[in-house]
């Protein structure tokens, strides 16, 4: 008896794994592989998520200065896959008020005429734009043949308004508010989600 149990023990090693215990471990091993591809994809996405956003905040930064150096409002015009900045008149058509100021403004109209406009951003054509202004609750998709137009005034306020960059139907997507004061941009919402 002692004999038999001693040999049904050694047959029971030499059988190797059962098929229940291959496809376990085969299954965590997948379960482990999927979730390195995830967390190692994940700061790649997010990084061109911002690099994309920073470009928009750039030029919002760069409208702001723009408009309170020269006391004129500048406008970004946003389509899905660029954006625009440019002076929101002619600078030709600039008032003038008189005196001193009369001179100053004269030489700024120069200054403008002389710089090259508009000044284009492109954005990465994988991400759809999608604009939430002041006061709406929803996110909206840019039209391809309608610019949205965001004034940036002189005297250095802007209408505070989120855009969010978005590609494969929301699965990763960042959206960020533009501050009216500063025009700096925070973020309000990052996804990204795992391939399935």
């Amino acid at each position: 008896m002692i004999l038999q149990q001693a040999r049904s023990r050694i047959r029971s090693f030499r059988r190797g794994f059962s098929l229940l215990e291959i496809v376990v471990v085969l299954t965590v091993a997948a379960v482990v592989l999927g979730a390195a591809v995830v967390i190692m994809s994940s700061p790649k996405e997010e990084q061109s998520l911002r690099e994309e956003h920073s470009k928009i905040e750039d030029m919002v930064r760069q409208g702001r200065a723009l408009a309170v150096t020269y006391q004129q409002p500048f406008v970004i015009e946003l389509t899905q896959f660029e954006a625009k900045l440019r002076p929101l008149a002619n600078p030709q058509e600039a008032r003038s008020y008189g005196g001193d100021e009369r001179e100053r403004e004269r030489s700024s109209v120069r200054q403008l005429e002389e710089m090259n406009w508009p000044r284009i951003e492109f954005i990465n054509e994988d991400y759809e734009i999608l604009i939430r202004r002041w006061g709406q609750l929803d996110f909206v998709l840019l039209d391809d043949k309608k610019a949205e137009s965001w004034i940036l005034e002189p005297d250095g306020l802007c209408e505070p308004l989120s855009l969010k960059l978005s590609k494969d139907f929301g699965d990763i997507s960042l959206a960020r508010i533009y501050h009216p004061l500063t025009g700096l941009a925070e973020d309000e919402e990052l996804t990204i989600t795992a391939k399935r």
